[in-house]
């Protein structure tokens, strides 16, 4: 049976941290090394903070969270009732150093094998790939 993690949290900015250790957790759990750990926490807490930040909704504000790890994949999806998001359109052409916001669909791409978009951005699906060495 291959490990998972699953949980839903309120839209309270201090559930960010708990969220984001969780997930660290469960990475640590399933091999990654500390190097590697410190990569997917930066990486889902850039999306956990996204959720939190636009993931309000009329009806309910919060989070929830889902982890997989099968067949040497970490999975983690990060879902929120926010109304999305579109990512077409002309890309921002700000030079990174000016920037003051931004950065963190830039850094989940740097630190994750995957980044994938669902339902206008209200699910984020984050993948790193767990590479064993011999």
């Amino acid at each position: 049976m291959s490990p998972s993690y699953r949980a839903a949290f309120s839209g309270d900015r201090r559930n960010v941290p708990l969220a984001r250790n969780a997930i660290a957790t469960f990475a640590r759990i399933c091999g990654f090394s500390v190097e590697e750990v410190s990569d997917i926490r930066l990486a889902a807490g850039e999306a956990i903070s996204n959720a939190v930040e636009h993931g309000r909704a009329v009806r309910s504000s919060g989070f929830s969270v889902r982890c997989s790890f099968i067949e040497e994949e970490l999975t983690i999806e990060i879902r929120d009732n926010g109304e999305g998001f579109s990512l077409e359109g002309k890309p921002d052409e700000t030079p990174i150093e000016q920037r003051s916001r931004g950065f963190g669909i830039f850094l989940m791409r740097r630190l994750m094998d995957g980044v994938h978009f669902d339902k206008n951005g209200t699910c984020v699906r984050l993948i790193r790939r767990h590479v064993v060495s011999s």
